[in-house]
């Protein structure tokens, strides 16, 4: 069975994109890598504190409401656990209500978990507290397999397609991950130490603000797109990742944390939409062909870029 959706579907569970658009110039801006390639892929994780993997922003209410819709209405599809998870699982979920409860939130934990007769799996009542989805990856078998996650914003990948896979089966589509990354990853994953964590941030041009996003490639046509003179209709897609090793179970927690900002932020910031234009013009047509998922950029958006650099 095909994991895609009809666009139709995707587009029910769009966000209030207008909220995102009044939001002014993100900060996140400046903790992007745009360093031009090579090398192609780079980890360029940072340590981070353990109490800093979660963030909470002014977007919690309605992405909440929407995790809420998917769980409740597309479950197979965000949502999925093995056994083997579930010491991190319930691991998990202890470590949310404890930043819940820093934050003066407790109220909406207890409320949240409150026993409705039916027995809701600890890490989709976590997936169900916080705005990143929750992927816990458990070392068994000699590698890392994807156990268990709360997946209800991802970027272009189907958690039905890659449950239960080691780390280079996640990453079989990217280009140049073999070559570049895989080993590395693995190393680091080894190495992470009970209550380390660090953090990294990527970035993709997307024509549309969708939060869920559970498919293969992007949709839509596959000639270029028009860029008008703010940037529309091209989004600037991030994901704020973070790695921890919980020091119960040994499980390593995967947080996401999406954040959207329609491209007309970087009229304020040309000096992003250089340092934007320099790493797409390094890239090799592999990688291009990867990131830019279908929606050719070459002959408007970048030309777009290189009016706002000057």
């Amino acid at each position: 069975m095909t994991s895609d959706l009809i666009p139709e579907v995707l587009w029910s569970y769009a966000p209030d994109f207008g909220a995102y658009e009044e939001a002014g110039t993100p900060e996140w801006l400046d903790e992007l890598d745009l360093t031009p390639a090579p090398p192609f892929l780079k980890m360029g994780t940072r340590v981070v504190d353990a109490d800093d993997c979660l963030r909470i922003d002014q977007f919690r209410g309605p992405e909440l409401a929407l995790r809420q819709r998917l769980l409740d209405e597309q479950h197979d599809v965000v949502f999925a656990a093995s056994p083997s998870a579930d010491d991190a699982s319930l691991e998990t979920l202890e470590l949310v209500q404890r930043f819940l409860g820093d934050q003066g939130l407790a109220e909406s934990v207890s409320a949240t978990t409150a026993d409705s007769g039916t027995r809701v799996h600890p890490l989709e009542v976590a997936g169900r507290l916080v705005q990143e989805d929750l992927c816990l990856m458990i070392q068994r078998d000699g590698d890392w397999h994807l156990d268990a996650a709360v997946l209800c914003f991802p970027s272009l990948w189907s958690l039905r397609e890659k449950f239960a896979q080691p780390t280079h089966g996640l990453h079989g589509g990217v280009a140049h991950y073999a070559d570049e990354l895989s080993p590395r990853v693995d190393r680091f994953f080894d190495r992470l130490r009970p209550g380390q964590a660090v953090w990294r941030r990527n970035l993709s041009i997307k024509a549309y603000p969708l939060l869920f996003l559970p498919q293969r490639k992007a949709f839509g046509t596959t000639t270029e797109i028009a860029t008008a003179s703010d940037g529309s209709p091209f989004w600037l897609r991030t994901e704020r990742q973070t790695l921890q090793r919980l020091p119960r179970s040994g499980a390593i927690l995967f947080t996401i944390k999406l954040q959207l900002a329609p491209a007309r932020v970087l009229l304020a910031r040309p000096d992003r939409a250089r340092d934007l234009l320099a790493l797409y013009q390094s890239l090799d047509p592999e990688l291009t062909s990867y990131k830019t998922a279908g929606n050719p950029l070459s002959d408007s958006f970048l030309p777009w870029l290189s009016r706002l650099a000057g």
